[in-house]
Protein backbone atom coordinates (compact mmCIF):
# COMPACT_ATOMS: atom_id res chain seq x y z
CA UNK A 1 0.00 0.00 0.00
CA UNK A 2 1.22 3.47 -0.84
CA UNK A 3 0.02 6.59 0.96
CA UNK A 4 0.54 10.04 -0.49
CA UNK A 5 -0.59 13.31 1.08
CA UNK A 6 -1.93 15.39 -1.82
CA UNK A 7 -2.91 18.43 0.23
CA UNK A 8 -1.04 19.07 3.48
CA UNK A 9 -2.86 20.57 6.47
CA UNK A 10 -3.26 24.34 6.19
CA UNK A 11 -2.21 24.81 9.84
CA UNK A 12 -0.64 22.83 12.65
CA UNK A 13 -2.75 21.53 15.57
CA UNK A 14 -0.39 23.31 17.99
CA UNK A 15 0.28 26.99 17.39
CA UNK A 16 3.67 28.61 17.71
CA UNK A 17 2.38 30.55 20.73
CA UNK A 18 1.24 27.31 22.43
CA UNK A 19 4.59 25.64 21.78
CA UNK A 20 6.54 28.64 23.06
CA UNK A 21 4.39 28.78 26.20
CA UNK A 22 5.01 25.03 26.76
CA UNK A 23 8.75 25.58 26.31
CA UNK A 24 8.62 28.72 28.49
CA UNK A 25 10.23 30.85 25.79
CA UNK A 26 9.52 34.55 25.45
CA UNK A 27 11.83 35.43 22.56
CA UNK A 28 11.39 34.95 18.84
CA UNK A 29 14.93 33.97 17.84
CA UNK A 30 14.02 30.28 17.52
CA UNK A 31 10.49 30.58 16.11
CA UNK A 32 11.44 28.90 12.82
CA UNK A 33 13.01 25.95 14.66
CA UNK A 34 10.01 25.57 16.97
CA UNK A 35 7.61 25.65 14.01
CA UNK A 36 9.66 22.92 12.32
CA UNK A 37 9.72 20.81 15.51
CA UNK A 38 5.93 21.10 15.89
CA UNK A 39 5.52 19.90 12.28
CA UNK A 40 7.91 17.02 12.93
CA UNK A 41 6.09 16.04 16.12
CA UNK A 42 2.74 16.14 14.30
CA UNK A 43 3.90 13.97 11.41
CA UNK A 44 5.50 11.47 13.81
CA UNK A 45 2.31 11.33 15.87
CA UNK A 46 0.17 10.89 12.77
CA UNK A 47 2.40 8.05 11.59
CA UNK A 48 2.22 6.27 14.96
CA UNK A 49 -1.57 6.57 15.18
CA UNK A 50 -2.47 6.22 11.47
CA UNK A 51 -4.53 9.38 11.85
CA UNK A 52 -4.67 12.82 10.30
CA UNK A 53 -5.05 15.50 12.93
CA UNK A 54 -5.90 18.51 10.76
CA UNK A 55 -7.87 18.10 7.51
CA UNK A 56 -5.73 16.88 4.60
CA UNK A 57 -6.25 15.12 1.28
CA UNK A 58 -4.88 11.58 1.06
CA UNK A 59 -4.34 9.28 -1.91
CA UNK A 60 -4.02 5.60 -1.17
CA UNK A 61 -3.03 2.93 -3.67
CA UNK A 62 -3.01 -0.73 -2.78
CA UNK A 63 -4.30 -4.24 -3.26
CA UNK A 64 -7.97 -5.03 -2.70
CA UNK A 65 -8.75 -7.90 -0.33
CA UNK A 66 -9.43 -10.86 -2.60
CA UNK A 67 -12.58 -12.25 -0.94
CA UNK A 68 -14.26 -9.58 1.10
CA UNK A 69 -13.95 -6.52 -1.12
CA UNK A 70 -13.44 -4.42 2.03
CA UNK A 71 -10.72 -1.80 1.87
CA UNK A 72 -9.54 -0.49 5.24
CA UNK A 73 -8.36 3.06 4.66
CA UNK A 74 -4.96 3.70 6.17
CA UNK A 75 -5.52 7.22 7.51
CA UNK A 76 -8.42 8.11 9.80
CA UNK A 77 -10.71 9.77 10.74
CA UNK A 78 -12.19 9.84 7.25
CA UNK A 79 -14.35 12.88 6.48
CA UNK A 80 -15.27 12.00 2.90
CA UNK A 81 -14.19 9.93 -0.09
CA UNK A 82 -13.67 11.97 -3.24
CA UNK A 83 -12.88 9.17 -5.67
CA UNK A 84 -12.31 5.45 -6.08
CA UNK A 85 -10.54 3.99 -9.10
CA UNK A 86 -9.51 0.54 -10.24
CA UNK A 87 -6.17 0.03 -11.90
CA UNK A 88 -6.22 -2.76 -14.46
CA UNK A 89 -3.42 -5.19 -15.32
CA UNK A 90 -2.51 -2.94 -18.26
CA UNK A 91 -2.30 0.09 -15.87
CA UNK A 92 -5.54 1.51 -17.24
CA UNK A 93 -7.49 3.52 -14.69
CA UNK A 94 -11.26 3.20 -14.36
CA UNK A 95 -12.99 5.71 -12.10
CA UNK A 96 -15.80 3.95 -10.29
CA UNK A 97 -19.26 5.42 -10.04
CA UNK A 98 -20.28 6.13 -6.44
CA UNK A 99 -22.93 3.42 -6.73
CA UNK A 100 -20.17 0.80 -7.14
CA UNK A 101 -19.05 1.03 -3.52
CA UNK A 102 -20.30 1.70 -0.01
CA UNK A 103 -18.43 4.07 2.30
CA UNK A 104 -18.34 3.48 6.05
CA UNK A 105 -16.91 6.76 7.37
CA UNK A 106 -17.14 5.71 11.03
CA UNK A 107 -14.92 2.68 10.47
CA UNK A 108 -12.78 4.25 7.72
CA UNK A 109 -13.45 1.60 5.10
CA UNK A 110 -14.95 1.02 1.68
CA UNK A 111 -16.85 -2.03 0.43
CA UNK A 112 -16.51 -2.57 -3.31
CA UNK A 113 -19.53 -3.99 -5.09
CA UNK A 114 -19.55 -7.21 -7.07
CA UNK A 115 -17.94 -7.25 -10.46
CA UNK A 116 -14.88 -5.30 -9.45
CA UNK A 117 -12.22 -7.97 -9.65
CA UNK A 118 -9.17 -5.79 -9.97
CA UNK A 119 -6.40 -6.40 -7.49
CA UNK A 120 -5.27 -2.76 -7.35
CA UNK A 121 -7.22 0.31 -6.32
CA UNK A 122 -6.61 4.03 -5.90
CA UNK A 123 -8.69 6.03 -3.44
CA UNK A 124 -8.61 9.75 -2.79
CA UNK A 125 -10.17 10.98 0.44
CA UNK A 126 -10.27 13.76 3.00
CA UNK A 127 -9.08 12.80 6.49
CA UNK A 128 -8.64 14.63 9.77
CA UNK A 129 -10.50 15.79 12.85
CA UNK A 130 -11.21 19.22 11.35
CA UNK A 131 -9.70 22.48 10.12
CA UNK A 132 -8.91 24.12 13.47
CA UNK A 133 -6.53 23.25 16.31
CA UNK A 134 -9.56 23.12 18.64
CA UNK A 135 -10.89 20.14 16.60
CA UNK A 136 -7.91 17.97 17.60
CA UNK A 137 -8.31 15.96 20.83
CA UNK A 138 -6.33 17.44 23.73
CA UNK A 139 -4.22 14.28 24.37
CA UNK A 140 -2.91 14.41 20.78
CA UNK A 141 -2.00 18.08 21.13
CA UNK A 142 -0.23 17.33 24.42
CA UNK A 143 1.71 14.50 22.74
CA UNK A 144 2.87 16.99 20.09
CA UNK A 145 3.95 19.47 22.78
CA UNK A 146 5.85 16.76 24.69
CA UNK A 147 7.68 15.71 21.54
CA UNK A 148 8.41 19.31 20.58
CA UNK A 149 10.05 19.88 23.97
CA UNK A 150 11.94 16.58 23.69
CA UNK A 151 13.26 17.48 20.24
CA UNK A 152 14.05 21.06 21.30
CA UNK A 153 16.11 19.89 24.26
CA UNK A 154 17.95 17.23 22.22
CA UNK A 155 18.45 19.08 18.94
CA UNK A 156 22.17 18.36 18.94
CA UNK A 157 21.71 14.64 19.58
CA UNK A 158 20.80 11.91 17.16
CA UNK A 159 17.91 10.66 19.32
CA UNK A 160 14.72 10.09 17.34
CA UNK A 161 12.78 8.28 20.05
CA UNK A 162 9.33 9.44 21.04
CA UNK A 163 9.32 10.20 24.77
CA UNK A 164 7.35 7.72 26.89
CA UNK A 165 4.71 10.22 28.11
CA UNK A 166 3.91 11.09 24.48
CA UNK A 167 3.80 7.39 23.55
CA UNK A 168 1.29 6.82 26.36
CA UNK A 169 -0.97 9.59 25.07
CA UNK A 170 -0.76 8.35 21.48
CA UNK A 171 -1.38 4.70 22.41
CA UNK A 172 -5.12 5.04 22.86
CA UNK A 173 -5.44 6.59 19.39
CA UNK A 174 -3.55 3.84 17.54
CA UNK A 175 -5.64 1.85 15.11
CA UNK A 176 -5.77 -1.84 15.77
CA UNK A 177 -6.10 -4.02 12.70
CA UNK A 178 -7.06 -7.65 12.80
Amino acid sequence: MAIKILVEPAIEPVTLAEAKAWLRLDHSTEDELITQLVRTARTRSEAVTSRAFITQTVQETGAKPSKTGVIELAVNPVQSVTGVSEIGPDNSVQILDASAYIIDLDQGRILLGRGHSTSVYKIQYIAGYGNAPSDVPAPLKTAILLQTAWLFERRDENDSAIPFPAQSLLARYRRVRL
